[in-house]
């Protein structure tokens, strides 16, 4: 399996067209179509279904799709690395982030840093907290940006910290003329959320229950920020993590703390034993300085508690694992 042949199979992917992939490359459709049929025969699964002139990727080859993009960014990134190295320029700070915080906080941090402290090329990725431990874990990435859980095998939990969940609601919503909103102030009202059911949205319903609050109709999204948006643009309310609450300022939302403390965790994991790089410190210490400053509640904790606050769902406890 060489890089070629994942750029070709991600082309059709993204095209579902044989056709259109091999205009995309600048090769003939035999090629592609042949290039697709090996890679299947060395997988020993069928990559896509044939659907008149169009194609669909199978259920494998959705579950390969994933795995062809992380392969193919791990080839350029070393191509590139690669040339760092040859022109002198040194390593590239590699950073991995869950969307909270990779949106929230770090280009703020990114800032702030003087230009002379960052290397001549950074990649800064967004993923779910089980694929920031792996790319860390793996020396993909040389730091990781994660809420819970963040106590993995091969890694050293650096920094932890928490601050409160807040309301989001539209700057002409009544709520936003309040200092605390309620969170009985959500009983029957249209709401959005996230989608996952058993991360940051579980303890906001077990909130919510154990004070016997149902809301009204809910719009689901993965990322606060979309929450967010859909809060800008329909005049729902929804609670959300601190960081993208309050390191995205989106015009006409209002932002507020709710009346019950639900914690938010989040931290800093480097691959274990393995010494950072000034410019990697000078990140983290830059991503807790726009921290403390601009989120509510802010606190520093132990780094070794990471392990004691990934809650059992049944427990009761307050505790958010975050998204």
């Amino acid at each position: 399996m060489e890089t070629r042949d994942l750029q070709t199979f991600l082309a059709v992917a993204a095209s579902g067209s044989i056709t259109k992939a091999a205009d995309m490359l600048g090769r003939s459709q035999p090629a592609v179509t042949r290039t697709i049929q090996d890679l299947e025969a060395e997988l020993g699964f069928e990559l896509l279904h044939r659907i008149g002139r169009r194609v669909q990727l199978s259920e494998e080859g959705v579950a390969f799709e994933e795995e062809a993009r992380r392969l193919l960014m791990s080839f350029t990134e070393l191509a590139a690395r690669a040339k760092m190295i040859a022109a002198g320029r040194g390593r590239i700070l590699q950073i991995v982030t869950t969307s909270a915080i990779g949106t929230g906080l770090i280009p703020t941090a990114l800032a702030e840093l003087k230009g002379a402290e960052l290397p001549h090329e950074t990649h800064l990725g967004q993923f779910l907290p089980s694929i920031v431990a792996q790319e860390v874990r793996s020396g993909r990435a040389e730091i990781g940006f994660s809420s819970l859980p963040l106590d993995t095998p091969g890694l050293d939990v650096l920094r932890l910290y928490s601050a409160p969940d807040v309301a989001a609601v539209r700057e002409d919503d009544p709520l936003a003329e309040l200092d605390v909103v309620p969170l009985s102030a959500f009983a029957g009202r249209r709401v959005a959320t996230l989608l996952n059911p058993l991360r940051f949205q579980l303890h906001v319903a077990k909130a919510l229950a154990a004070r016997g609050i149902d809301t009204g109709p809910v719009i689901r999204t993965n990322t606060a920020y979309g929450a967010l948006q859909i809060v800008r643009r329909t005049g729902v309310a929804a609670v959300i993590d601190p960081l993208t609450a309050y390191g995205v300022a989106l015009p006409g939302v209002a932002i507020r703390p709710l009346d019950v403390t639900v914690l938010f965790y989040w931290g800093v994991v480097a691959a274990a034993n393995r010494p950072l790089r000034p410019v990697a410190q000078a990140l983290i210490d830059a991503v807790e300085a726009v921290a403390e400053r601009s989120i509510a509640g802010f606190r520093k904790l132990d780094p070794a508690l990471a392990g004691q606050l990934v809650t059992d769902p049944a427990s009761g406890t307050n505790h958010g694992t975050g998204i």
